[in-house]
């Protein structure tokens, strides 16, 4: 930051050369419809510096002063890298174009002649007064107008561009600056701590041009009215209706750690906690009290401190366990499914559906064979209350809850009634 601009310019373009990303694509949209963000990992390209190398290279070849357009610049690059011809195309070659015009390595299609220095294996040092002699000089002084403007005509030297920007506010930018001073912009710079005075000195001393009596008026109104308010930080206050009981104890050696500040004849400030003004002003042999906002007395002692009441535990409620109806009739039943042949077939579920709709209607009990999503096949006594949609609804009387079944998960449907 501190370089001089043809030292910044030649980081800027050393960095773009060798960037792996494509700049110009941030902000359009991709084959998936989505932009392309500045820090996407989607404009990472490793082939980017080989092209634009490939770019500059061709445009080295030309005479001094002379450009071409994307189509001709294409043409002549697919001609020297057949095999890159996808990538080398008119389009993508123009946005090549357009980032180096941005950063300053073409100008109206030609190319600059420090990159020519930069292509030819140049040092930095080299590269860098090459650019130096093709940039203006920086100048100490601007042009005030009566209107308040001031006008810019090169590149003010760094310290001035800053205080001058303290105080005035950028109108339009281009070969000669323009500025705008303001009652905002005069405040704005006073509140970074100038004062009138340092004002009228900055634009005496570098306008070419009379200062305008308007600005005198104005700075000086400003700063007139500017501070009259102040506005600071405090972590405990010290107020007393007799000023002379607070100018004792500002001024009392025991006070001193906590470094009182008189704001009034009947109010100090302090740095520290209320706390230690207080101890520091009865070891002064003062007698303080405490206040709330509203100017009531409080007590600051310290209260005990209380270990809360834990939480009550919920009770303990054991699983409910099945009635000898429900272990007989599970019993039975597998019983019945060991001793059957297996065909090693699921239950159709239209015959499935139809079984569990008789169950419900007759309100009995069944037990089904039920696979679950982990693919553990086990077997249940419900008593359906609904089928919809693919889905059994039945009670469990197992875990004494409302359950839901996939139908296509039950692979046999027996009454419990039977066995």
């Amino acid at each position: 930051i501190e370089s001089s601009a043809a030292a910044r310019w030649q980081l800027l373009v050393s960095a773009w050369i060798d960037l792996h990303g494509r700049p110009s694509l941030i902000g359009s949209r991709g084959a998936d419809g989505k932009p392309y963000a500045a820090l996407s990992d989607s404009l990472f390209s490793t082939a980017a510096p080989l092209d634009r190398r490939l770019l500059l290279d061709t445009l080295d070849e030309l005479p001094p002063g002379a450009g071409v357009d994307a189509d001709s610049a294409s043409a002549a690059m697919v001609w020297k890298r057949p095999r890159w011809s996808v990538r080398l195309q008119p389009e993508p070659i123009a946005d090549m174009l357009t980032e180096a015009h941005v950063v300053g390595v073409l100008g109206r299609g030609a190319i600059a002649t420090p990159i020519r220095r930069m292509l030819a294996g140049a040092d930095d040092d080299a590269v860098i007064a090459a650019m130096d002699k093709i940039l203006p000089a920086p100048i100490d002084h601007f042009l005030l107008q009566a209107d308040l403007t001031v006008v810019v005509p090169g590149p003010l030297e760094r310290a001035l561009a800053e205080q001058l920007a303290a105080v005035a506010t950028v109108e339009s930018a281009g070969a000669a600056m323009v500025y705008r001073i303001t009652e905002a912009s005069v405040r704005r710079a006073l509140d970074t701590g100038k004062t009138a005075g340092e004002l009228h000195a900055l634009f005496n001393r570098h306008s070419k041009t009379p200062v305008p009596q308007s600005l005198t008026y104005l700075i000086d109104d400003v700063a007139r009215r500017h501070g009259q308010l102040r506005v600071g930080m405090a972590a405990s206050f010290v107020r007393c209706e007799d000023p002379a009981l607070l100018a004792q104890a500002v001024a009392a050696p025991a006070t001193e750690a906590v470094e009182l500040r008189q704001l009034a004849p009947t109010v100090a400030v302090s740095q520290a906690p209320i706390g230690e003004v207080l101890t520091a002003l009865r070891a002064a042999g003062f007698a303080p009290a405490a206040e709330d906002t509203t100017g009531a007395i409080v007590d600051l002692r310290s209260r005990g401190a209380r270990v809360p009441a834990p939480g009550r535990r919920r009770a303990y409620r054991p699983n409910p366990v099945p009635t000898d109806q429900t272990l007989a009739a599970i019993v039975a039943v597998l019983r019945k499914v060991a001793s059957a042949p297996s065909s090693g077939m699921r239950l159709d579920p239209a015959v499935a559906i139809s079984e569990l709709q008789h169950a419900a209607h007759h309100k009995e009990s069944v037990v089904i064979g039920y696979v679950d999503p982990a693919g553990v096949a086990t077997q249940r006594v419900v008593a359906p209350i609904n089928i919809r949609g693919g889905q059994l609804t039945a009670y469990d009387p197992a875990s004494g809850r409302v359950r839901e079944f996939a139908i296509h998960r039950v692979t046999s449907v027996v009454s419990a009634e039977s066995g």
